[in-house]
C-alpha cells in the first residue's frame, strides 16, 4: 500500500445560515485556506469568508466600451470614408443604423473578453480544492461543505479536525490524496 498524504479536511452542513455562521468562524479563528461549497449563492458568504470585491465587473465595463468603439469605428470607416453609398437621401454617418451591430459587438467583446479573463484569474487561485470526482460530497445538491486546505499555515490535522467538528458539521472527514477519508 502506498503512503498517502492529507489535502485538507471536509464537514457538511444542511442549512444556509448553519454554512454562514460556520465561515464567520473560520475567518475569526485565523484559517485562510478555506472555502464554502455550496448547491446555491448564499448571500452574505463573501464578507464572512473575507473576501475582497471582485474586479472582473470593471473589465468587463472596459471590454464593453472597447466592442462599442471597435463597432463604430468599423462602421464608420466603411459607411463614411471606404465605401461611401447613398441610400434614399440619408446621411453617410446615419448612426440610427449602426446601433445593432454596435450593441451586438459590444455584448460579443465584453463576453467572450471577460470569460477569458475570469478563467485566466482563476488559475491564479493557489487555494487547492478537494478532489472533485474522488470526493463524493453532496454539494452540488443539498449540502453546504466547507473545505479547509492542508495548505494552510494553521494546519494540524488533528486541531482542524476538532475545530470542524465543534463548528456542527456533521461528515467531518480528512481527504488524503488518493481521495480517500483518513478518518
Amino acid at each position: 500500500m502506498t503512503p498517502t498524504s492529507t489535502t485538507g479536511i471536509l464537514g457538511h452542513f444542511y442549512e444556509p445560515a448553519d454554512a454562514l455562521a460556520a465561515a464567520a468562524k473560520v475567518r475569526a479563528a485565523g484559517w485562510t485556506h478555506f472555502d464554502f461549497l455550496t448547491p446555491f449563492p448564499i448571500h452574505g458568504m463573501e464578507d464572512a469568508m473575507g473576501q475582497k470585491k471582485s474586479w472582473i465587473p470593471y473589465v468587463t465595463a472596459v471590454l464593453a466600451l472597447c466592442g462599442i468603439l471597435f463597432a463604430q469605428g468599423l462602421q464608420n470607416y466603411v459607411m463614411v470614408w471606404d465605401w461611401p453609398m447613398n441610400f434614399g437621401g440619408k446621411p453617410f454617418a446615419a448612426w440610427p443604423a449602426f446601433i445593432p451591430i454596435t450593441f451586438e459587438a459590444m455584448v460579443f467583446w465584453a463576453a467572450l473578453g471577460s470569460a477569458l479573463i475570469a478563467i485566466i484569474a482563476g488559475k491564479m487561485d493557489t487555494i487547492p480544492q478537494p478532489p472533485p470526482m474522488l470526493v463524493k460530497t453532496g454539494a452540488t445538491i443539498d449540502r453546504f461543505v466547507l473545505w479547509i486546505s492542508a495548505t494552510d499555515p494553521k494546519w494540524d490535522a488533528a486541531k482542524a479536525e476538532a475545530f470542524v467538528r465543534s463548528l456542527g458539521a456533521d461528515g467531518v472527514r480528512l481527504v488524503d490524496v488518493g481521495g480517500g477519508a483518513d478518518a
